[in-house]
């Protein structure tokens, strides 16, 4: 009986080690990676159609290149079946690329046609000597007034 036991308590003990294993790597992987840390694009409206694209991109500690390499803007008369109407990237607008721990920038303003809604996808990007890593994010929608 005492046999019994003890191989009964050992099993239990192994469950828990392999367990706790399991869900030390599945929250590993969360972390989205080893060059970003956060990430986001903002579309602001401003008067007369105005619109400006900001974005905030945390680097996973200190990145000689962070910021944004590519800026698509997305147009639509309706609010659901968008096109794409203008692409900025990095070699043109210098200003989308820094350096540091964080890159928050007021990036393009492009001139929308009141009543018409937009939204800009950003390729957001953080990279060291060892290599970088990107990732896009969306806007939400909105509409240009007045």
């Amino acid at each position: 009986m005492k046999r019994l036991g003890k191989r009964l308590l050992s099993g239990i003990f192994a469950l828990v080690m392999i367990s706790s294993l399991l869900c030390t790597a599945a929250s590993a992987s969360v972390k989205s990676s080893a060059y970003l840390d956060a990430y986001r694009a903002v579309l602001t409206v401003k008067s007369n159609g105005v619109m400006l694209v900001s974005a905030d991109v945390s680097g996973a500690g200190y990145m000689p290149v962070l910021g944004v390499k590519t800026i698509y803007v997305y147009e639509s008369t309706d609010g659901k079946s968008f096109t794409r109407i203008a692409t900025y990237q990095s070699d043109d607008y210098p200003e989308m690329m820094g350096s540091g721990t964080v890159f928050f920038e007021d990036l393009i303003t492009f001139q929308g046609v009141i009543g018409r809604y937009y939204y800009a996808k950003a390729c957001v990007y953080a990279g060291d000597s060892t290599g970088g890593d990107e990732r896009y994010c969306n806007t939400a929608v909105r509409q240009a007034k007045a």
